[in-house]
């Protein structure tokens, strides 16, 4: 034996073998998915589709407009619909606490990086005040000024509307310190909609859905009510993910790309497959031990009256997507997967990417305050809860772990010493990681790819993956050190996305 230790006694052994496991099957999820989603259309009998939709917004004042232009032509397809946008006086306390992190601020220090709040435009505008003051650092009035002379979200909203002259378009003002999810309520309290033939439409301001998109949502929803004798409660608009290219150098639009792929890759095999199966077995029977509801923020639709069953969207948690699947889960309502995709824009820049994965995880730190406050209200069992928190800390931790784990195999791949059979899981785990979705993606999307087309974009979803875990663990280190999740600002930067054109 050499004074070699057998395979089964080398952790790793275990640790190659473990991540190629989960890539093989999350490879069979992805070649499934694929042959679930964007299908032809079928041909069913639609009825109107009545949707209210509610976009939240909050320092957004640049993409009001393209919102606006995108959004009411689409809606005209769709009698009865109507559009919120949501703004919150939260900004205002926000604009003054940025005002008052300003203050001494250097000429050097008024970058993305360091205000990842502000846009450029602002950024330019007190740059520029600093100079003609002279002085060397902001002071507090300074950057008040600057930034006074900047209209605020409510008030784009407020002009926008009043040039459209359109009925179904309202603007709520919501004056609480909550975030999205507590807007997203305000907006419907003032809905007279409360029936089991509306739902209400929650996307961010920067969503495009296409008209394609919805008229399957329609023919989907028909369908479902064929075949349950009634329209789907809860509906999921899954997405993939596409970098535009924004950053000045290579290596971060090369990243930035292969983060969204990551991403798209987590929807194919993790998102949608789950909410088919808690969905089958929620359509079944109470699931109980038998899922977990995962929503999203973007492209969720509720019914109108099971939005006000669950009492809307939790607002005692610091975000509100998987909280919601949570508590829809504690009543067994389904939540719908629609077989078809659409793409929205991912992260362009690093800080930005960085700080989106940040927040995304305080989901999953949310879990155990949702068992607290819904078990002392007696929604669910302490079985339920515990499951519920079983499979949402394994979620956790999958993706806590997705960086080390395949840092782990890259190393055992390029390392001289590695024996041959670990070698070869290694090389298996990064494959069917990397390589092997890339090369479904194209086939799936009618485009052949070149050897080096493959190579690099299986590079970048390395890249991507690599980095994925670092947003989820300055979470938790920043929690460890601070005692607290909760800031002054809310958990986002500044959206900077080029504006498509009108559907």
């Amino acid at each position: 034996m050499n004074g070699r230790k057998p395979l089964w006694r080398r952790p790793s052994w275990w640790i190659a073998a473990a991540v190629a496991a989960r890539n093989v099957n999350g490879l069979r999820q992805v070649r499934q998915t694929l042959a679930h989603v964007d299908r032809p259309a079928q041909a069913v009998s639609v009825e109107p589709m009545v949707l209210h939709v509610v976009i939240p917004v909050l320092r957004e004042q640049q993409h009001i407009s393209g919102a606006l232009a995108w959004f009411v032509p689409l809606l005209r397809d769709f009698p009865g619909s109507t559009l919120t946008l949501v703004s919150t006086a939260r900004e205002e306390r926000e604009r003054a606490h940025l005002v008052g992190r300003l203050a001494g601020a250097t000429a050097d220090d008024l970058t993305v990086q360091r205000f990842p709040q502000l846009t450029s435009e602002e950024l330019t505008a007190l740059a520029e005040a600093l100079a003609k003051t002279g002085g060397r650092v902001l002071t507090l009035a300074t950057a008040a000024e600057a930034l006074s002379a900047f209209p605020t979200t409510a008030d784009v909203i407020a002009s926008g509307i009043a040039g459209l002259r359109e009925p179904v378009v309202r603007h709520v003002h919501y004056e609480g310190d909550g975030r999205k999810a507590a807007q997203v309520n305000a907006a419907v309290e003032q809905l007279a909609a409360d029936s089991a033939e509306e739902y209400v439409a929650v996307y961010d301001v920067d969503s495009r859905p296409s008209l394609e998109l919805l008229q399957r949502t329609a023919e989907f929803l028909a369908y479902r009510r064929a075949e349950d004798g009634e329209l789907p409660r809860v509906v999921q608009q899954s997405a993939r993910f596409a970098a535009q290219g924004a950053a000045d150098t290579w290596w971060e639009r090369a990243l930035c790309r292969g983060a969204a792929r990551a991403q798209t890759l987590w929807t194919l095999r993790r998102e949608i497959p789950n909410l088919r199966g808690y969905a089958e077995s929620a359509h079944r029977t109470r699931p109980g031990l038998r899922g977990l509801a995962q929503t999203v923020g973007h492209g969720l639709l509720v019914r109108t009256d099971v939005f006000r069953q669950v009492g809307g969207l939790p607002t005692f948690t610091i975000l509100d997507d998987v909280a919601f699947g949570y508590r829809l889960t504690l009543d067994g309502i389904p939540v719908d997967s629609l077989p078809f995709t659409t793409t929205v824009s991912a992260a362009e820049y690093l800080p930005e990417l960085l700080s989106q994965s940040d927040r995304w995880f305080q989901n999953y730190l949310d879990y155990p305050q949702c068992a607290a406050r819904w078990h002392a209200q007696g929604h669910g069992s302490r079985l339920d809860h515990a499951a519920a928190l079983a499979i949402g800390t394994y979620r956790g931790m999958a993706w806590l772990l997705v960086s080390p784990a395949t840092a782990a195999c890259l190393a055992l791949v390029l390392g001289p010493r590695t024996r041959p059979p670990v070698r070869a899981a290694a090389t298996a785990a990064l494959w069917t990681a990397t390589v092997a979705p890339v090369c479904q993606f194209a086939k799936a999307e009618g485009r052949p790819l070149t050897v080096r087309e493959t190579a690099v974009q299986s590079a970048e979803t390395l890249a991507g993956l690599l980095l994925k875990s670092i947003g989820p663990m300055t979470a938790l280190g920043r929690w460890a050190a601070t005692g607290t999740r909760h800031s002054a600002l809310a958990p986002k930067s500044n959206r900077r996305i080029k504006d498509r054109e009108t559907p």
